[in-house]
């Protein structure tokens, strides 16, 4: 079954389900981190603003057949009515026009700048090296994740305000909504029952004490570099300026710069990672940085 087929099928099955209740259902394409497109199915209320997206690839298999399409349909039911008590009231809705309300909750992320040219052209950003810093809006943080929404150029227009205002607001509510995480990589990793082979082998011996920065929740937890004060913690606890390699858009590594002989290496394994490890929408730079401990300085490294 081709994809487009799974995903008409799926929609007409979820109109089965939920239009006779006065609901909405349709199939929308979200270009995501690094141009990813994803395919959701939108299932909305005709009385209400509220329009959780539920994506749909990873349910497709190229040899799906017909009657296990059914099984999918009842599966996004499910989801549905999970995210219809988690997510945002209407009420939230109105409060995300008043800029009043949004300015408690905005924070930042970071993302690769040339692998999402089409993406930032909607939404206002500050371009940080290779990278750009963008803005979102949290509607509520729970153990459990969060809801959130990236704020586009339109939401600037309608709060009458401007990029250089959101940075210096999401500054300091992202540290607070993401208490920054700078641990022994071996330790961070354990912790999440997550310790890949390669990154032990790579290290042991050669580059000295590897190191992580990230956040609580180690979900977009590369922007914890951008901290007040985060760097010049990172080179305190390295006894040295410090090489960071971009791991991915929820963590940044540091080794010490003074044990590192050749930063290639380091460059290399970051572009491994990249090309063979992470998924698309997760890789967030090819580049090696350097921050040096006396000048309180960032570069990219040449290699």
């Amino acid at each position: 079954m081709k994809f487009n087929e799974f995903t008409e099928t799926v929609r007409d099955g979820l109109a089965v389900l939920f239009e006779p209740d006065n609901m909405e259902v349709a199939v929308t394409r979200v270009v995501k981190n690094n141009g990813l497109i994803l395919t959701g199915i939108n299932i909305r209320d005709r009385n209400s603003m509220i329009t959780p997206t539920i994506y749909i690839d990873d349910f497709y298999r190229e040899d799906i057949q017909k009657e296990e399409i059914h099984t999918v349909v009842l599966r996004i039911k499910d989801i549905f009515t999970e995210r219809c008590t988690k997510v945002s009231s209407d009420n939230e809705i109105q409060n995300y026009m008043d800029f009043n309300w949004v300015k408690n909750r905005l924070i930042y992320t970071v993302v690769n700048q040339s692998m999402n040219e089409e993406y930032l052209e909607h939404v206002p950003y500050i371009p940080f090296h290779d990278l750009a810093i963008i803005f979102r809006c949290v509607f509520h943080k729970g153990e459990n994740g969060m809801a959130s929404s990236t704020v586009s150029e339109d939401d600037l227009k309608r709060w009458h305000t401007d990029t250089k205002t959101l940075y210096q607001l999401a500054e300091r509510n992202t540290p607070r909504y993401f208490p920054p995480v700078i641990d022994r990589i071996t330790a961070y990793l354990k912790a999440r029952n997550c310790l890949p082979a390669f990154v032990e082998d790579e290290f042991s011996g050669e580059c000295g004490e590897l190191y992580v920065i990230s956040n609580e929740m180690g979900l977009n937890g590369a922007g914890a570099m951008l901290y007040r004060g985060i760097l010049d913690m990172c080179t305190e606890l390295a006894g040295d300026s410090i090489y960071i390699m971009p791991s991915s858009i929820h963590e940044c590594m540091f080794v010490e710069a003074g044990k590192v002989s050749e930063p290639k290496m380091l460059a290399d394994i970051v572009k491994e990672a990249n090309d063979s490890v992470l998924h698309r929408q997760d890789i967030l730079s090819y580049n090696l940085y350097y921050y040096d401990r006396k000048k309180h300085m960032l570069t990219t490294v040449t290699v």
